[in-house]
């Protein structure tokens, strides 16, 4: 892979607290929380435009720290306020809507043994719990990282085991059907760390996993795809790397059955940590590479398809901004192309951790802050339009 693109900004202050840049024009952002720490680290959109947050909680629930989920309507006012948990620590790491009408939830939890196994919560828009269910070994851990809904209800899961498999960490997928049964699951990678952070169905059928391996590949840690068929039989598995480590957080499928990845590399002439988002075609060959950074580090965590066909990839920078650590936003055209480029954040530390497109055309755009609210760290998510 080659190196072609590095992004240089420069930002303009538009608020005492508040530091915007480029053509993007944010609706409204908001902060919800407990006096303890609250991260929100997924999204999804339901058809009538309400929204649901999930993530993890320490002010509210049962335990250690439970999933928190929470409902606003489509200008982002919190209607309803979720938890799932037992005594230890629950997590929920991502939430998707299935396909009849439900809402699930999948992390972790590690409430029913010595170790962390994956957990998946089904419920109701109206917050009411139709099954929960856990995953995994008595000694070792086990994670879900994402969720893919199936057309009957169902869902697949990824994320990684130490239960299964042959290396420390391998990659892990569930099926499980509308009721919550297991239909089938599997490990994938080699000796070493192999962990999957993202799915998406492919156009061409078939679905994708992503994420990275330090089994395969000439140097440390490096990108990581795998491509199944229909029936769920293995198809191939593609690495992509440099001299450094490299991971991919996020995939999005694209109409020509392939997807775009988005996550970091430290390689290609990277002198620190910069964000990293490729086209891969239904082969998992490369189409693009692109490489976004400046002085410090910059790292994906999300990527989301716009309507035109381009995309919005969200993440984290310690380059820009009033704190630590802000927000940073891109938006690419369909070949890759930065086209404007945005940092959202307070004097403290803001990190985002999950894009989607809305049913309107813009963009919400979630992950934690310790700048707004009033708690360690607090849910923050805003509403972002192409100006």
């Amino acid at each position: 892979m080659k190196h072609l693109n590095k992004l240089i900004l420069s930002f303009v202050i538009a608020g005492s607290s508040f530091l915007i840049s480029g053509e993007l024009k944010a609706l409204w952002q908001k902060a919800y929380g407990g006096s303890k720490k609250d991260i929100a680290y997924s999204s999804v959109q339901l058809d009538d435009g309400s929204i649901f947050l999930a993530g993890e909680s320490k002010s509210w629930g049962k335990g250690k720290s439970d999933m928190l989920i929470i409902k606003c309507d489509s200008h982002g006012n919190p209607k309803l306020r979720i938890t799932f948990g037992e005594k230890e620590r629950e997590v929920a790491k991502a939430i998707a809507k299935t396909s009849d009408g439900n809402l699930i939830v999948a992390g972790s939890t590690e409430s029913f043994s010595d170790s962390k196994d994956v957990y998946v919560v089904k419920f109701t828009k109206n917050g009411k719990k139709l099954w929960a269910k856990h995953f995994g070994g008595t000694d070792e851990d086990d994670e879900a990282l994402a969720i893919a809904p199936t057309s009957n209800g169902g869902a697949i899961i990824v994320g990684w085991t130490e239960s299964y498999g042959s290396g420390y960490k391998d990659g892990y997928l569930i099926y499980l059907d509308k009721n919550g049964n297991k239909m089938w699951e599997k490990a994938v990678g080699g000796k070493d760390d192999d962990v999957l952070t993202s799915i998406a169905f492919s156009k061409a059928g078939g679905f994708f996993v992503a994420g990275y391996t330090s089994s395969y590949g000439d140097n440390g840690q490096d990108f990581y795809v795998v491509k199944f068929d229909s029936k769920a039989h293995f198809q191939y598995k593609k690495v992509f790397g440099g001299e450094n480590d490299e991971a991919i957080n996020d995939i999005v499928a694209t109409n020509d059955g392939g997807i775009v990845t988005a996550g970091w590399t430290e390689s290609f002439d990277s002198k620190h940590k910069d964000i990293d988002v490729m086209k891969l075609n239904k082969d998992a060959k490369l189409v693009w590479h692109k490489i976004f950074g400046f002085k410090s580090q910059e790292w994906a965590n999300s990527i989301t398809k716009a309507k035109d066909g381009g995309f919005v990839v969200a993440g984290t920078t310690k380059s820009f901004g009033f704190g630590s650590y802000d927000f940073y936003i891109l938006r690419l055209n369909n070949k890759g192309s930065s086209q404007w480029a945005n940092v959202f954040g307070g004097d403290s530390r803001d990190e985002a951790y999950s894009a989607i497109t809305l049913i309107d055309g813009g963009y919400l755009v979630s992950g934690k802050t310790k700048s707004y609210g009033k708690g360690d760290f607090d849910f923050m998510y805003m509403k972002l339009k192409d100006r």
